[in-house]
């Protein structure tokens, strides 16, 4: 700033010659960014006003004080002293500094607004004369720039008044300038880096894979490991996202043990993704695989104090010399990943360059999923439950089906995807509203007493308190109380811990019964069915398919008839395909069933035109 853009109101005279140079040559220096600048102005202000002493204070938080950041002194340099004056030391001192341009002191020691500083300060190092100024951003006081004169009291001039508010402005334009710059690094850090773990984001990560495999030399070659954290999503569910941020921190630390971190990004939540290079990537990769599970499968504390292990879904894809697309090679090993955890617990796929026409397909499925749920293209289907006696349906399961797709997709295939990206309740409550709706149209609850309605329930729905609630109050806005049956499978129930086990006994309160699915195939034990409010179950059909020609099949059919008759609970048997398995299981005792014998999964209105009429 040169002296002929400072505002008029200062009302002083022109500088002279001499603190013209010096300003300019201030101006230049308060353009530079290195550490050594703060000095070199100090050194030049000190020069140009004939001081011994020039230096820079920075305001404590909450206006406690000052402290010293740098300090010139003749003779001697450029120093950090650790320096704080406390604003109870010298009350007037700071009064005068909040509320004046310029604190010129001639006599320091005796002049009222310093005096306080006289006896432990300015008499001791022989200072007679002081010339302050505050530092300002935004009209704050950020810091003060101070001259001090050792020797008699001093006069000082205007000019050398308007010489350091002039300085005083080229400070407080270079604090504002730093300060607006480190908030833009800030800002593109975050963008590239994972706040909990400090590895590189996704984009960062891409970058660095695609300078590594442009880089590999002659015989070498690269396999990128994507690291998928089970279960992660369902427990931050459960204990909240600060969980999960503190889970990925000490995963990532444990990572670092064992892979440098400039070649591991966090890709997603609950994802990490790293590589290997070398003449046998493939095997070392695998190796590391191995090592890295066993890392992360090491408890981790709760916040309510269990003991968490974490197992680990890992995706390889080695061969970056004939695929030296980074961010390809990434998403093949993320979805390998995805993969690999739809296969079971702590599972490694390795995707080899001759199946990746067929991941790609998986990860357009995926957009095409996202795309259908906002399309609200996914509909309930019903599949009669049938009394086996008089073949009557006294109830439908409600099964989700993707009638508007392009092509046939089994619901195997997209639930879990929408189960993943965490949209399955807002589409599942949407096709429950759909189904209530239906139900009231056509006089559901009128024609047919008794009639229910069987709904499966996903983990994330059971996880979350609010769905009980929300479910009875949909039920009474579409006047359906009583219709809903809701189901669970064994995996579910276990996905879901002691959350689903609440939710369900919501549930039950509220007089929404629950069916257990799928029985006899998943994780769930005997003690199920005493500890939770079930109103029946579901025999897998990989038992009763069975049943006609294996005799332990059958027996365990009618054990678990004759358990649940005991126990009070409502049975269906599943998968009946043969007029020999319906005669068989109405001889064990079953009363109802449902399966391709009876039906497929058929649209609402095919539904009601064939089993519905009177």
């Amino acid at each position: 700033m040169s002296p002929a853009h400072l505002p008029p109101s200062f009302g002083l005279p022109p500088e002279p010659p001499a603190f013209e140079g010096a300003i300019r040559a201030l101006h230049r220096l308060a353009q530079r960014d290195g550490d050594e600048v703060l000095g070199q102005l100090l050194d030049t202000t000190a020069e140009a006003l004939d001081v011994a002493r020039a230096s820079l204070w920075q305001m404590l938080p909450g206006r406690r004080g000052l402290r010293c950041m740098l300090m010139f002194e003749r003779g001697v340099g450029v120093s950090t002293p650790d320096i704080v004056l406390g604003v109870e030391v010298a009350p007037a001192y700071f009064e005068a500094v909040e509320a004046l341009l310029v604190l010129a002191a001639e006599d320091a020691q005796r002049d009222s607004r310093t005096a306080e500083l006289a006896d432990r300060y300015l008499a001791p190092l022989g200072i007679g004369a002081m010339l302050d100024v505050p530092v300002c951003e935004f009209g704050e006081i950020v810091g003060v720039l101070c001259l001090e004169h050792v020797g008699p009291p001093r006069r000082w001039s205007s000019a050398e008044k308007l010489f350091v508010a002039s300085i005083s402005g080229l400070l407080s334009q270079r604090h504002d300038r730093l300060r607006m710059a480190a908030a833009e690094d800030e800002r593109k850090r975050q963008l590239l880096f994972d706040a909990a773990t400090g590895l590189a984001g996704r984009s960062l990560f891409v970058d660095r894979l695609a300078r590594e495999v442009a880089e590999l030399g002659p015989g070498q070659d690269l396999a990128v490991i994507a690291l998928d954290l089970e279960r992660l999503r369902s427990l931050a569910q459960r204990y909240g996202g600060d969980f999960a941020t503190a889970v990925m921190a000490e995963a990532a630390a444990r990572i670092a043990q064992l892979v440098p971190p400039a070649r591991t990004g966090r890709i997603a939540d609950d994802t990490f993704a790293l590589w290997v290079s070398g003449d046998r990537a493939q095997g070392l990769a695998t190796r590391l695989a191995s090592r890295l599970q066993r890392a992360l499968a090491v408890p981790m504390a709760a916040p309510d104090g269990d003991s968490l292990e974490f197992s680990t879904a890992v995706g390889i894809v080695p061969g970056a010399r004939a695929e030296p697309d980074a961010d390809r090679l990434l998403r093949d090993a993320l979805t390998a990943a995805f993969s690999a955890a739809r296969k079971g617990r702590g599972r490694v796929e390795v995707v080899w360059p001759e199946v990746r026409s067929e991941l790609q397909s998986s990860i357009e499925l995926e957009r095409e999923v996202r795309r259908a749920a906002d399309a609200r293209e996914f509909a309930f289907f019903l599949q009669p439950v049938v009394d086996l006696a008089s073949g009557r349906a006294v109830g439908a399961e409600a099964l989700m089906r993707w009638p508007a797709g392009r092509r046939e997709v089994p619901p195997s295939h997209f639930i879990p995807l929408l189960e993943d990206s965490g949209l399955i309740a807002q589409v599942h409550m949407a096709l429950v509203r759909e189904l209530f709706a239906w139900a009231r149209d056509i006089g559901l609850m009128k024609r047919r007493p008794g009639f229910r309605l069987h709904v499966n329930f996903a983990p994330a729905q059971l996880q979350t308190p609010a769905f009980a609630a929300e479910l009875r109050d949909t039920a009474r806005a579409y006047g359906a109380e009583g219709l809903l049956v809701g189901e669970i499978t064994e995996n579910t129930l276990f996905a879901g811990g002691d959350d689903a086990a609440s939710t369900l006994r919501h549930l039950a309160g509220m007089g929404i019964p629950v069916t257990l699915d799928d029985f006899g195939t998943g994780f769930a034990s005997l003690t199920h069915l005493i500890d939770l409010p079930l109103h029946g179950l579901k025999i897998d059909r990989s038992f009763c398919l069975r049943c006609a020609d294996d005799p332990k099949a059958r027996a365990v059919v009618a054990g678990l008839l004759g358990l649940a008759g005991h126990l009070g609970l409502e049975v269906v048997a599943e998968g009946v395909e043969t007029e020999a398995q319906r005669e068989l299981l109405l001889s064990l005792g079953a009363r109802h069933a449902q399966g391709y014998l009876f039906a497929p999964a058929l649209d609402l209105d095919t539904f009601a035109a064939r089993w519905l009429g009177d």
